[in-house]
């Protein structure tokens, strides 16, 4: 089996309602927000499926509470083979100035500041760096180097033909999508439209069993 890396966003949040940006605000989900992960993971997790216990070799974890409930709801036990570690490396994109603010927002505050005058704002064009928060080039230096530890990894797994080296990364919307464009290559300007809903969970892995070739999983059967 080709190594994966399996996305989970973390489940609804009070500011997953509204729309407000959330990232270094530490909100726990909501009750209906546990219940969504549960769901999932009635889908997603055991043996066969996406997040399979036995295959995993390791779990990054944002250190937000929202990742963290996340995480423990989808595996309430670590599988005995696998490495545990909380990264601050997976937290959400740090918005900076827009942290609790809608898109309608952020827009709003920007024209009020003199910005935007000659195209549309674009969050993954721009970023939150004229807010204080990081830049496309920011958040994807230290998504590339989470990447790069992976392959790494993946790499030697291919190798001895181990077939318990999946990665679980248990974060947020803007990160994983991010991380996604990063895993095939984009920019973050890159025009690639991904939905990832909370408590949602995505895969990628490579093609030809190649870590040369990261690619992203339309479907599969993983047994």
């Amino acid at each position: 089996m080709t190594p994966r890396i399996i996305l989970a966003r973390h489940g609804e949040t009070a500011w997953t309602l509204t729309g407000a940006h959330t990232s270094t605000t530490d909100l726990e989900l909501t009750p209906r927000g546990k219940d969504i992960v549960a769901a999932s993971a009635a889908h997603t997790v055991g043996k066969g499926l996406a997040i399979d216990p036995e295959r995993l070799a390791h779990i990054i974890v944002s250190p937000r509470i929202r990742a963290q409930q996340t995480y423990k709801i989808l595996l309430p036990t670590k599988p005995e083979q696998a490495t545990e570690n909380t990264d601050e490396r997976v937290r959400e994109w740090t918005y900076g100035g827009y942290e609790g603010k809608t898109p309608k927002e952020i827009k709003e505050m920007r024209i009020a500041e003199g910005l935007d005058k000659e195209r549309k704002f674009d969050f993954w064009r721009e970023g939150a760096g004229a807010a204080g928060g990081e830049s496309p080039a920011e958040i994807s230096a230290r998504i590339d180097e989470v990447i790069a530890e992976i392959q790494a990894r993946h790499r030697v797994a291919i190798e001895n033909k181990d077939e318990k080296a999946d990665v679980l990364i248990v974060s947020h919307g803007h990160f994983l999508r991010a991380f996604a464009k990063r895993w095939l290559g984009y920019e973050l300007a890159t025009p690639l439209i991904m939905v990832l809903d909370p408590g949602g969970v995505g895969v990628l892995s490579y093609a030809h069993n190649s870590v040369d070739e990261p690619a992203f999983v339309l479907g599969g059967v993983y047994q």
